[in-house]
């Protein structure tokens, strides 16, 4: 039996990365996924280096700008209203963020950051660097630039697909 290295074995369940043929959709939209899989495992990490999880630093910058209500932050986070409403008890608990009553109509919430959440947000921004440091390590700005600009187009087309499926 042969005795492979590290480099060419595979965790569980993973398939090798095939080599992709110019223009094919599907190989990049596999990189894609695996991409994304990796940004998530490295700033779960970094993330709860600073007390938090994967998805409230998102609902952390949407505060950035000034208050808002749960609602509004549903629909710029793209999930319902219970999964914000469930990272806004989080948050709340931890110091991260503050609840109001709507001085416009006391049946509504606005949500505030503290200044811890503020504090925190700098660490977040410092850790959402690092990653794109490594992730375009070695890259030039024209490459970065048109990755983006194809991703971008990517997550265009994929958004405008999925409301018709809702």
């Amino acid at each position: 039996m042969e005795l492979t290295s590290d480099k060419e074995t595979k965790g569980c369940g993973e398939r090798p990365a095939a080599k992709a043929a110019p223009g094919d959709g599907a190989a990049a939209i596999r990189s894609v996924a695996r991409t994304a899989k990796l940004c998530r495992a490295y700033l779960g990490i970094e993330l709860a280096r600073i007390g938090l999880h994967p998805g409230q630093d998102t609902l952390l910058w949407a505060l950035r700008d000034g208050a808002n209500s749960p609602g509004r932050l549903a629909l710029t986070l793209q999930v319902r209203p219970p999964t914000v409403s469930k990272m806004l008890d989080r948050l709340a608990a931890r110091g991260f963020v503050r609840r109001d009553c709507d001085p416009a109509d006391s049946r509504r919430n606005t949500v505030h950051l503290t200044d811890k959440g503020v504090t925190t947000l700098a660490a977040v921004d410092e850790a959402w660097a690092r990653l794109a440091d490594i992730a375009g390590h070695g890259l030039s700005q024209k490459e970065i630039v048109d990755a983006l600009r194809a991703l971008e187009a990517f997550e265009a087309n994929l958004s405008r697909a999925l409301s018709r499926m809702r």
